[in-house]
């Protein structure tokens, strides 16, 4: 008898701990009232809930899986689809982000979980699903982060979902043993899950509409490119960020992962070898040495691009992508839904200001200056260093860097951010409809109090957006929930209609948002301020400087980015 008792206390022990291995939790029953789901992996328990300020009831479902957790060998690897449940999952509370941080590791490399926010379980309502950023080196989708009340109360269904960043997410020897984007493929994985089940959650699985912001919008601009979620969705939007732009492609992938390799002691000239070694290395220990290699080489010409990101694959069965973007953005192989992309009025004001050690660190490019010129523009160094020397005149006259702070933030500006997603947004909308902004809007919601540089920083579009980020405020100026308003009213129209201002409305103040292709030779774009104004070719002298003086004249195609 004691050992029969014994057998089980075991069996139940084991249950139980594959379970929380799992970090999938089920409960066998359900209390009165809870909202519960049923799709082909198993039964959802959800909860009630209520957005802040028209308190509108909604549904929430938190940590589901939509891979299997990649953990030993699966780390480093695609994901792959998680395993089927009995019993009802718990999804009433979220899960860990992805294994991220520097000194202070937060995360777990068990991470691929998706969250889902309806009003309805039975209706059809538009989708919008949001990827997002943190320079593929950090970001979650928490509801602390991203909480969608603006976007709930305009009655649309919501979707995020956690990928994997960091040596974690975008490893990559450039072969086939590890040729890296396991992000993107995460991304991949979680829009196809959206795409087969969220019918199940009040959604409408043919209007799906992708959004996210810097990395995040980047994202979205590798998955149009990429054939892996062709036709999970049917809209995008891009917020700041496009593949084109020279920190969204990680140029030195295999020398970053061959350093980390040999700081472990492990054999650098065999791929195999490489992963084998590095899926022993306890999580965090990797986290750390990872990101602070990948930061010293990044160091060299932060304007090259960041610690990690994606790559250009080798081709090969499973490849997520392995062209050069601008190639093949300018002869339309992209898929050709609607797209809203646009950029804020200066995101090189990420600070307002430039420390004393950046400041110092910028002699670097009065000394090195070819390092100015685009990364991807030409390998001829003459080349390189004369149109350099154009840059450097252009933006700074013969003055060092280190004390021109505006001219630093306008050149950022127009180097990272606005070059190559216009060029995005030109080359687009040849083949498909694209409607371009800028969000000029100098309010409170997107987290500065106190402007000390004009113009829109990176990021604080999201406020305006997501209810709380990247701070909560409670006394809301009529001005910037306006702003939100109509930022809210264009993107769920979009979701929603595949047009953002499908008929006149006062909120809108009747304006009509044209396709950015609808006059010839020039990009139609919205400015939204503290009015709505259609414009024509924004930052256009700059542009037009880069575009006949740069690339016109030192210019060697085909390029990756722009």
């Amino acid at each position: 008898m004691n050992k029969m008792y014994m057998k089980t206390i075991i069996l139940v022990t084991c249950i139980v701990n594959s379970l929380q291995k799992s970090s999938i939790n089920i409960r066998d029953r359900s209390s009165e009232g809870d909202p519960i789901v049923t799709i082909e992996d198993g039964k959802i328990r959800g909860r009630h809930d209520e957005t802040v300020d028209l308190k509108k009831p909604y549904i929430t479902f938190q940590g589901i899986p939509y891979a299997k957790p990649p953990l030993g060998n699966l780390r480093f690897s695609p994901p792959e689809k998680n395993s089927n449940w009995s019993g009802i999952l718990d999804a009433t509370k979220e899960k860990p982000e992805c294994v991220q941080g520097t000194l202070d590791i937060t995360g777990s490399e068990d991470c691929l979980y998706i969250n889902v926010y309806t009003t309805s379980l039975t209706q059809k309502k538009a989708v919008m699903v949001f990827i997002y950023g943190g320079s593929f080196v950090l970001g979650n989708s928490s509801y602390s982060q991203y909480p969608p009340d603006w976007l709930l109360e305009a009655d649309v269904v919501y979707a995020s979902f956690n990928y994997r960043v960091g040596v974690f997410g975008f490893i990559s020897t450039l072969d086939e043993v590890a040729p890296g984007n396991i992000g993107l493929k995460d991304q991949c994985l979680a829009l196809k899950w959206v795409k087969h089940n969220i019918d199940r959650f009040g959604g409408d699985p043919n209007r799906i509409t992708i959004f996210g912001e810097s990395a995040g919008s980047a994202s979205v601009s590798y998955q149009l490119q990429s054939t892996c979620a062709r036709g999970a969705y049917n809209r995008a939007i891009l917020q700041s960020g496009t593949s084109l732009c020279l920190w969204a492609l990680h140029r030195r992938a295999k020398r970053t992962a061959h350093d980390i390799a040999r700081f472990f002691h492990v054999d650098s000239w065999n791929t195999s070898k490489i992963l084998e070694g590095l899926r022993k290395v306890d999580y965090k220990t990797l986290q750390q040495v990872s990101i602070g290699i990948a930061s010293r080489i990044a160091l060299e010409n932060p304007l090259a691009g960041i610690q990690f990101g994606p790559v250009i694959e080798p081709y090969h069965n499973g490849a997520f992508f392995y062209n050069y973007s601008e190639k093949g953005l300018s002869e339309g192989y992209f898929d050709h839904v609607p797209t809203i992309i646009g950029v804020n009025s200066n995101e090189g004001a990420a600070t307002g200001s430039i420390p004393a050690l950046i400041r110092l660190y910028l002699l670097k490019y009065d000394i090195q200056f070819e390092l100015l010129a685009p990364e991807d523009l030409t390998k001829y160094l003459l080349d390189r260093r004369i149109a350099a020397l154009a840059i450097k005149t252009r933006y700074f006259n013969i003055f060092p860097l280190s004390i021109q702070t505006e001219s630093v933030i306008k050149f950022i500006s127009d180097d990272q951010f606005n070059r190559p997603v216009l060029r995005t947004a030109g080359n687009m909308a040849k083949y498909s409809p694209v409607y371009f902004y800028v969000f000029s809007y100098e309010g409170r919601l997107g987290g500065v109090e106190q402007r000390t540089v004009p113009g829109v920083r990176h990021t604080e579009d999201l406020g305006y957006i997501f209810r709380g980020f990247p701070t909560r405020i409670n006394n809301i100026s009529e001005s910037d929930k306006l702003t939100s308003n109509r930022i809210i009213k264009l993107w769920t129209n979009f979701a929603k209609y595949g047009n953002p201002t499908h008929q006149n409305d006062s909120v809108l103040q009747n304006v009509i948002w044209p396709l950015s292709s609808s006059i010839s030779n020039s990009l139609v774009y919205l400015n939204i301020s503290a009015n709505l104004e259609i414009g024509i070719n924004p930052f256009h002298d700059n542009m037009k400087f880069y575009e006949k003086e740069i690339y016109g004249k030192y210019g060697q195609p085909p390029y990756d980015t722009y």
